[in-house]
Parts: C-alpha cells; structure tokens; sequence
C-alpha cells in the first residue's frame, strides 16, 4: 500500500509540475481575472509541493502499520509505543516544504539588498519632487517604476514626453504596485521558480507573475484615470527594468497584450466561475492528503 500510495501521489505531483502548468498559462481568462490567476499559481505550486513532501513520506515509511491510518496514525497513541520511526518519517516532508521556503527566503533577501543598492544611487542621481510625489531622475530617456516599499522613481524625460493625463495614470501604476505589496508576492513568485526551476511549473511561474502583477496594478490605476492614458504611456514610457530591486515591468508582446486589456476590456469573469476556480484552488494542496492519508476502513 505504502508503494502504490508513492505512485499515485508521484502521478498528482507530476500533473501539478509538469502537465498543469502549460494549460494554465495557455488559459485566456487569466487576463480577465489577474488576481485570482495569481492565486492560481500559488495554489499550484502549493500543490506540487503537498504532493512531493507526501510522496517521500510514504517512501520513508517502514511498514503497513505506520500507512494504516496515514498521517493521522502518527498521532494515535499507539503510533508512538510501536516503534521510533514515526519521528523519523516526517524528516522527507520536513525537507521537501523547507526547499521551497528557503528559496523564497534567499529571493527576499536578494530584493532587500537590491533595494538598498539601487536607493543608494538615487540619493546621488535623483531629487525629491513633491510635485510628483517621486522621484525625478534627470535624464533624457522616459523611465518610469518603483522600489520596493517605494520610492515611484520617474525621469525627466517621461516628464517631458507625457501629458498630465498620461503622467498621473503612470504614477498611479507605480503606486498601485505599493499599496498592493506587490514585492511581497513578486519574491514569492521568483523563491517558487527557483526553487522548481528545472520544471515547467518553475519555468512558467518566472513568465507569469510579473506580467499578471502588472495586469494588477494596470486595474487599479485606470480606476482613476482615463485607460487611454495609461495605454498612450505605456507606449511613451517603454519597458526599461533599472535593476532587479525595481517592481516588473512589462515589454513587447506583454505591453501589447496590456494595451489591448485597457481599451477593449474583456467581460470580467462570472461569479460562479470564480466560485468554481476558487474552489479547486483551495482544494487542490488537499486532494493529495484525501486521496492516501485519510483513514481507513476497518
């Protein structure tokens, strides 16, 4: 039982890791519903991760008596006086959830000292501009984006390009990255495609993230100024990304596709699909658990 329980949870993190992904980023209703694709990514990467710690759990078990009740037997009374090992087999789930964690912890650090790097030029380069409310780097070449945690850091050359309009709906971009925290998941995104980089789903969260938090922050800003300005910026301002402390920018094919989403915006999702996403979402992590260590009959 314990072998077959291996196969079937090695089966569901094969489909999390390997098959799901392209589905979901070939999915044309993300770009309707950003936020909750996001979840959707998290979701699965929490799911692969579920069902790998559980599959070298039930590899590490020694025996039919550890898998009878699966992990609840751990807990049972009974587990503890038949032997030492019921410690020892939680050491591969333990491992296989500490892998993932440790990359997002080594990504957050790296923003975190890109950040300060990058602040320590802008004390030489740039200027408060209360005006603006950022701050104004004087060169010629249009530039627009944010720090984590802020500052909006805006160049003299976007100043000169845009109209007022165009200006306020960047800036308001650029902020909506802030208030929504954005580095806290954009350093959740690149922790998980590090820490599954040699997988499709490592490969497809480093495409994803970036693009659908910008989607985000595209919403917020047109909910107070014209999406004609924010699309005309976009084509003024371009894609430059400074340094990787700097929240995502977009680019090519990607500011096209944000474009197209601000003039002809598509019908927001039904709320019975996004019922339906959510559910599968939350249910996901836990199908790997029902389908092996639920307990048995008898």
């Amino acid at each position: 039982m314990t072998v077959l329980a291996a196969c079937v949870l090695g089966l569901y993190a094969a489909l999390a890791g390997a098959l799901l992904p392209g589905r979901l980023a070939r999915a044309h209703w993300p770009q309707r519903a950003p936020g909750l694709a996001l979840t959707a990514w998290f979701g699965l990467a929490a799911t692969f991760t579920v069902a790998v710690a559980l599959t070298a759990y039930h590899l590490a078990l020694a025996g039919p008596r550890a898998h009878a009740h699966g992990l609840l037997a751990l807990f049972e009374p009974g587990a503890r006086a038949a032997g030492a090992e019921g410690p020892a087999v939680l050491v591969p789930i333990v491992l296989a959830a500490a892998w993932p964690l440790t990359r997002i912890a080594a990504a957050t650090r790296r923003a975190r000292r890109d950040r300060a790097e990058h602040l320590d030029l802008l004390t030489l380069a740039g200027r408060a501009d209360p005006a603006l409310g950022a701050v104004l780097l004087d060169h010629p070449a249009p530039v627009a984006y944010c720090l984590h945690r802020g500052p909006v850091v805006i160049s003299s050359g976007t100043v000169a390009r845009l109209t007022d309009g165009q200006l306020r709906a960047v800036i308001a971009h650029e902020r909506a990255h802030l208030a929504g925290r954005h580095h806290l998941l954009l350093a959740l995104g690149a922790g998980l495609a590090d820490a599954f980089r040699r997988l499709p789903l490592g490969r497809a969260l480093r495409a994803q993230v970036a693009p659908l938090l910008e989607m985000l922050a595209d919403d917020r800003a047109a909910r107070g100024c014209r999406p004609e300005d924010l699309a005309a910026a976009m084509c003024e301002v371009g894609s430059l990304r400074p340094s990787p402390a700097t929240l995502p920018a977009g680019g090519g094919a990607r500011t096209l596709l944000r474009m197209r989403r601000l003039l002809r915006p598509a019908p927001r999702l039904r709320p019975a699909a996004r019922l339906v996403t959510v559910a599968l979402i939350a249910l996901g992590p836990l199908v790997p658990y029902l389908l092996t260590c639920g307990p048995t009959p008898g």
